[in-house]
């Protein structure tokens, strides 16, 4: 009895409006909540049939069938006032020997809604995590605390439970260690971080490449850091064959001008030689233009050698633009002549740019090269300049130009305007200087000419002699 009355009193004071009706929809008792939220007395609603009565208490009789078959025994229902606030209706069967039906209004506001409306965006998520191909890692205190099912393949495992609570440092190859520390101290003190980094893991799989993006958030309230990780370690492979295969095919193009320009030098050579033969005496005129055609010989097969130079990754160091330029200009020169063109370049300013040399060579090589063969005859012009924190420099053919439509192509794999080229000169270009923080710019009038802009920022270190 005491049980009961106590049962009745949190019943009559509770805040939540409720009701308990027959499964006839006769109402049997009402709280005080109930009676507010009705407008109603509690006497009035004791009167009154849930089910006669929709219209007031939003309950259809065929909607608590399964209830009153005792096929369920919680139904919970959904419904608007006015098509304006949201009303969620909480019915629930007792198990008595003659059962009832107890009705709760959980809400009579929009609270509720959006509360779910949280909770099935967050399942939504969850479900997006555990099937993404890219890998999701959460660390707090340096030790993973979750990892999805593309982070376990990523790592070699099969279960979560190999990596959960693992140092997350211990997977990072030691050249990229003090990279991430640091990224990590800086998310952790709010510090903005480049949004994207490329590092090295060590795997059960070996050794992979990943491409990863970190933002600070709150796990079980406390701080913690989410990786959005991505393998490319194949990607990797892809670019590095398909740099080689452009180097080829540039190479395989300069070839014939080199030959060419060198044959020019060495026949001069040759008749001084048997002048010099022929008359038995020492020429000093003789020998010093033989000297300069012997150092031009040797200053084009330095350059076109430089091609087949591995490239080193990451070993940046300061170098002037100037000379760099320079020296494509030197190689390029025989390609000019070759196809009745010419180069023309005003580097009066020397900027210093930290760089990998060889890279930005392949690039400005092949950017000319392409002005040269849009032109049947004419002249590409060549420009530095400083500006805005970067050395500029412009390439302006007139040759044939490139259309609106297939400029905005520029830089797809196998895209390319040449009928035997195949885009990936520009697309190697395009990843050469994003590496070096720059960028690149096309513009072009079909029949006039096309303009090339390459952006670097240049530095105030002193350059590196060569």
């Amino acid at each position: 009895m005491e049980k009961e009355r106590l049962y009745q009193q949190l019943f009559s004071i509770s805040l939540t409006p409720m009701l308990i009706m027959n499964m006839d929809g006769d109402i049997q008792y009402v709280n005080d909540a109930c009676s507010h939220l009705f407008k109603m007395n509690k006497e009035s609603l004791l009167f009154c049939n849930v089910f006669n009565d929709p219209k007031r208490f939003f309950i259809e009789r065929s909607e608590v069938d399964a209830l009153r078959r005792n096929e369920e025994k919680v139904v919970l229902l959904k419904k608007k006032v006015d098509n304006q606030f949201p009303v969620h209706i909480h019915i629930q069967r007792t198990d008595q020997d003659i059962p009832f039906l107890v009705v709760q209004w959980k809400e009579f506001s929009s609270s509720f809604e959006k509360q779910e409306e949280v909770i099935r965006k967050m399942k939504q998520y969850k479900q997006f995590v555990k099937q993404s191909q890219d890998a999701f890692i959460v660390t707090q205190e340096g030790r993973i605390r979750y990892i999805n099912p593309a982070g376990i393949r990523m790592l070699g495992g099969k279960r979560k439970e190999e990596y959960i609570g693992r140092l997350w440092l211990h997977f990072i190859h030691p050249e990229h260690l003090d990279v991430v520390k640091e990224r990590m101290n800086q998310l952790m003190k709010g510090m903005s971080v480049h949004p994207r980094v490329e590092v090295k893991l060590l795997t059960k799989r070996g050794i992979v490449t990943i491409e990863s993006s970190a933002t600070k958030i709150k796990l079980k309230g406390e701080e913690a850091i989410q990786y959005i990780i991505r393998d490319v370690t194949d990607r990797k492979k892809y670019d590095e064959m398909a740099s080689k295969s452009e180097k080829l095919t540039m190479v395989s193009k300069l070839a014939a001008g080199v030959a060419h320009e060198i044959r020019n030098p060495l026949t001069a050579i040759k008749g001084f030689i048997q002048l010099l033969k022929a008359s038995k005496q020492y020429n000093e005129e003789y020998n010093d233009i033989m000297l300069e055609e012997l150092n031009r010989v040797e200053s084009i097969i330095q350059e076109f050698l430089t091609l087949a130079k591995p490239k080193v990754e990451q070993q940046y160091s300061v170098k002037s633009l100037n000379h760099i330029l320079r020296h494509v200009i030197l190689l390029l020169d025989t390609h000019a002549n070759f196809r009745n063109n010419q180069i023309k370049s005003y580097l009066e300013e020397d900027i210093e740019i930290l760089c990998e040399e060889n890279s930005l060579k392949q690039v400005f090589i092949n950017l000319i090269q392409n002005s040269l063969e849009s032109m049947k005859k004419g002249t590409v012009t060549i420009t530095l300049e400083k500006r805005n924190g970067y050395g500029v420099v412009v390439i302006e053919d007139e040759g044939c130009g490139i259309d609106e439509q297939s400029l905005a192509r520029l830089g797809e794999p196998f895209f390319s305007t040449k009928k035997t080229g195949t885009g990936l000169g520009i697309m190697i270009s395009y990843q050469i200087i994003e590496q070096h923080q720059g960028h690149i710019s096309f513009s072009s009038q079909v029949g006039v000419g096309t303009r090339v802009e390459i952006a670097l920022p240049y530095t105030t270190k002193k350059p590196v002699k060569i």
